[in-house]
């Protein structure tokens, strides 16, 4: 999000519930931008320490220690390998599965691409976008027939009034 400080520390929205991603020594990728530009490669880093900051968290990287090197990092996502994050529950899905999933009306009919998820009283909400416009899909049995990222698809229950079929 922002530097904090004048030491290189960084402020982040995390997108993870494991605690244990911002441990000392953990490694983390950072998506290219900044000074390099967007063709150059994701930079690793590894975690020296972290702190809860509000709803977010401030992380201090060993190769970040300059305010400088800090705001070249603003903006960029941060992420960890598909191979190092660990499996789900059945009917649990991490983020980056849903995201651009595309998702149908009872009947077959394409809405859209899940653009977003917003987390709203305990749960999740999908943003889908498509031709027809803007949904929001709460994530609930009695909306969702069947999450299905190994397929490419969200299945939706009927929604009179509410999703047009």
């Amino acid at each position: 999000m922002r530097p904090v400080g004048l030491k290189g520390e960084l402020k982040i929205k995390p997108l993870t519930d494991n605690p244990e991603r911002y441990r000392a020594g953990a490694k983390i990728w950072a998506e290219p931008g900044g000074r390099e530009g967007a063709s150059a490669a994701p930079v690793r880093l590894t975690v020296k320490a972290a702190r809860e900051s509000g709803r977010d968290i401030a992380v201090f990287f060993e190769e970040i220690d300059s305010i400088e090197d800090a705001e070249a990092m603003r903006g960029r996502e941060f992420f960890v390998p598909e191979s190092d994050v660990p499996p789900l529950p059945e009917g649990e899905y991490y983020h980056f599965q849903i995201l651009g999933l595309p998702v149908f009306a009872s009947r077959g009919r394409l809405l859209g691409k899940v653009s977003d998820i917003i987390e709203a009283g305990g749960r999740d909400v999908y943003v889908v976008k498509g031709q027809g416009g803007e949904y929001l899909i709460p994530v609930t049995d009695e909306a969702i027939e069947k999450i299905d990222p190994g397929n490419g698809r969200i299945t939706l229950r009927p929604m009179k009034g509410y999703i047009p079929e």
